[in-house]
């Protein structure tokens, strides 16, 4: 799965995750190289893209839990836009 977003140079960003069923656990599988990633609790995650730079970057955080199909481990690629 991959998700996009945009934010201005500085700013944050919640990046919630939502899916059927129960999350047990969740974290970064790949942090951004242009800001900071704070994982707030196990559905819920913080971009911070750094002061001063414009342009993209990309980050991977992943989901454990169960749902309506079975359970296992998802992976979000984000890509985001920084203006």
């Amino acid at each position: 799965m991959t998700a996009y977003f945009a934010v201005r140079s500085g700013q944050t960003c919640n990046f919630p995750i939502r899916i059927p069923g129960a999350m047990r656990s969740s974290g970064v599988s790949r942090k951004p190289a242009h800001g900071t990633l704070r994982q707030l609790n196990v559905t819920t995650f913080r971009y911070t893209a750094a002061s001063g730079y414009k342009g993209s970057d990309a980050f991977a955080i992943y989901g454990e839990g169960e749902g309506p199909y079975g359970s296992g481990r998802s992976v979000i690629s984000v890509n985001a836009t920084i203006e």
